[in-house]
């Protein structure tokens, strides 16, 4: 249970950067392009790397490359806070998204490997639960503590990432030949066909459209906000509740696995989007705003589960 402290952790120490780093780009005037190229580089960077890290993967170099990966995460998230040219802050924002893939790649495949079989749908509903907390409380800490300065933030990165370092230097993993999650596909009830090898596909358009509806409202909401006036906290207060919202709906999901595999949910939570983000758009007041980013953590939290469970 207490390995899923590590993906809150980290989704902590990576919005409480993205967070600060966007809202300052606002802040000191740099241009929506300016945005667009770090928020761009960043997704691509991890997009790729995820990519190309599935084929280094396995049960005995997990455990090492998320150890790597937290140190490298920390170092490259100061250097993003730290840093004041912008080239130095895209190039170190790029290699945030890399080690980042790193790490959430491996600690997924490490979650399966301490998933007993059968235990698989428990296990994704606290991944989303864990790291939607902890995007959500460093979204929080950063609008909290941003006007404290960008060292003290930097401090508070060091300490998250010792954290994560100790409690998997801590954790007694399970044994290399003990039966995992990640040997056995779980089956449905009754005479439910085997699952398609196409609802992997499924799985990656499903990340790709809730990426899509959530990356450029985290990477741009703060800098439009900075540019009109508006303060860190009042900013960061909406992504705060839309990723605890999402963190409820994943952990309900844990129940609600019968709307796996079906048309008609996806159809319902897609159109519910669709419906936020034209109201969104067509009246972009700040309570409005506020309303629609909040909900549409429920559309993310059912989405991210789906997508890695697929």
């Amino acid at each position: 249970m207490k390995i899923y402290i590590c993906p809150a952790l980290m989704d902590a120490l990576i919005f409480l950067v993205m967070f600060a780093v966007m809202y300052r780009a606002g802040d000191q005037g740099m241009s929506i392009t300016q945005c667009a190229w770090m928020a761009c580089l960043f997704q691509l960077a991890y997009m790729f790397t995820s990519l190309a890290v599935g084929f280094l993967l396995s049960r005995h170099n997990t455990r090492v490359i998320l150890l790597a990966s937290i140190v490298l995460c920390t170092l490259c998230g100061v250097t993003c806070l730290m840093a004041k040219a912008f080239l130095l802050i895209l190039v170190a924002f790029g290699c945030l998204g890399i080690f980042m893939a790193f790490f959430f790649n491996a600690f997924q495949a490490f979650m399966r490997t301490e998933s007993a079989p059968g235990d698989l749908g428990r296990a994704i509903g606290l991944y989303t639960l864990a790291w939607s907390l902890g995007s959500a409380a460093g979204i929080f800490a950063s609008g909290f503590f941003y006007q404290l300065g960008f060292t003290m933030l930097s401090a508070l990165i060091i300490l998250i990432g010792g954290v994560i370092l100790g409690i998997l230097f801590l954790h007694k993993p399970r044994p290399a030949d003990a039966p995992s999650a990640n040997e056995n596909v779980e089956s449905g009830s009754g005479k439910a066909p085997p699952v398609d090898p196409i609802y992997v596909q499924v799985g990656w358009l499903m990340i790709f459209m809730a990426m899509f509806v959530q990356r450029p409202i985290h990477s741009f909401f703060p800098a439009i906000s900075a540019k009109s006036g508006i303060s860190a906290f009042v900013t960061g207060l909406p992504l705060f509740l839309q990723m605890a919202v999402q963190a409820v709906v994943g952990l309900a999901m844990i129940h609600w696995r019968h709307l796996l595999y079906r048309r008609t949910p996806l159809w319902m939570i897609h159109g519910g989007a669709v419906v936020l983000l034209l109201v969104m758009w067509r009246r972009p007041i700040l309570p409005v705003c506020f309303l629609g980013i909040s909900l549409l953590g429920a559309y993310a939290g059912f989405i991210y589960f789906c997508s890695v469970y697929y």
